[in-house]
């Protein structure tokens, strides 16, 4: 077998767990929208570092941010409540429509924390420079990928790719759409 079918396969058995990740969530009440979302055991530290828990779970998705590191991130309300995401895109549905994912108005939003895809550190994700239809993969498909900057952006689409750039601000959904070809609030795939 070669290196190429091996990688397609690993691809392809990622977007089949979070697929059936979805639908096991279904059946479970976690796309109810009419369920309270549980905010998590710690909330950001005051520098606005991650502290996620082992019994932490995403609000769109029902995944533990925990075994996702790479690309959990968090939402702050301005009453405390800290949400902590498997990955950007449960994140960015919630910031867009936070009254469904986090049971708060969009005012409510405090903090958004994100990790720069180069080297990790946490950064403010309204601050960030977004791209999204790059060939990186995340814990529910194909990544939106946070950069610091401008000039990260352009050497990341260098070597991945992507076919949108955008700041947070930006963000709505008829963007959405056009780069998922999905509600923001329809079931996360």
């Amino acid at each position: 077998m070669s290196q190429h079918s091996i990688a397609w396969m690993g691809r392809v058995f990622v977007l089949l767990a979070a697929w059936i990740a979805c639908c096991s969530d279904a059946s479970s009440g976690s796309k109810d929208q009419s369920r309270t979302p549980i905010p998590a055991a710690k909330g950001l530290a005051s520098d606005g570092q991650l502290r996620i828990g082992e019994d932490d779970q995403c609000p769109v998705c029902a995944m533990k941010p925990k075994h996702h590191s790479k690309f959990a991130c968090a939402i702050e309300l301005t009453d405390g409540r800290t949400f902590y995401f498997c990955g950007t895109g449960c994140m960015l549905r919630s910031y867009l429509h936070p009254k469904v994912y986090l049971g708060a108005g969009k005012d409510s939003i405090a903090r958004v924390r994100v990790k720069d895809y180069f080297d990790g550190r946490q950064m403010d994700g309204r601050k960030a420079v977004w791209i999204a239809g790059s060939d990186v993969v995340g814990p529910m498909g194909l990544a939106f990928v946070p950069l610091r900057n401008d000039a990260d952006a352009r050497i990341f689409q260098q070597r991945h790719g992507g076919k949108h750039r955008f700041i947070m601000g930006s963000l709505d959904d008829a963007k959405w759409r056009d780069m998922t070809g999905k509600s923001p609030t329809g079931p996360p795939k």
